[in-house]
């Protein structure tokens, strides 16, 4: 296999890999568009299906610049590895933030949030010292989780 047909094909596992991902938390978490729907909600709070728009795409980003700092394990191997340990760490926090939150407990998903929120920015300090553009790569999802922050908080508050 040339070198351009298995980093292409690692490309690809890694976003179909964090796709599935999503996806499951989604599906663990319930009919998060009823529940949802059925929560008082803050002022700014974007339309239910949104949500089925912007993950996917964030998804995507993501698993681009965790690819692109896994690809660079060869060069920077104890930065890579390190960088990978806050990645999986924040995949976990987002896997079971919205099982937790969307089961109605608002308020320790308010507190995987702020953990999330907090260890996506290690990732992108630690991201843009191997690969800077991976680390651009991860600021839509960072900006999208301060936002879910508010959310969370809010509809903790209000509910």
């Amino acid at each position: 296999m040339t070198s351009k047909i298995k980093s292409l094909t690692y490309l690809l596992l890694f976003i179909v890999g964090i796709e599935i991902i999503g996806g499951l938390s989604g599906f663990f978490a319930g009919i998060i568009k009823e529940i949802y729907n059925n929560l008082i909600l803050p002022p700014l709070a974007p339309p239910d299906y949104l949500f089925g728009i912007v993950w996917p795409i964030l998804y995507a980003l993501i698993a681009i610049a965790a690819y692109l700092i896994f690809y660079n394990l060869k060069n920077q191997k104890s930065d890579s590895q390190i960088a990978l340990f806050y990645f999986r760490i924040q995949l976990i926090l987002n896997f079971i933030w919205s099982i937790i939150f969307f089961k109605g407990y608002f308020w320790l998903g308010v507190i995987i949030i702020l953990l999330l929120d907090f260890i996506v920015y290690l990732c992108i300090i630690k991201f843009s010292k191997i690969n800077r553009l991976s680390s651009f790569f991860l600021i839509p999802y960072f900006i999208w989780i301060v936002f879910a922050t508010y959310l969370s908080i809010s509809i903790a508050i209000l509910n």
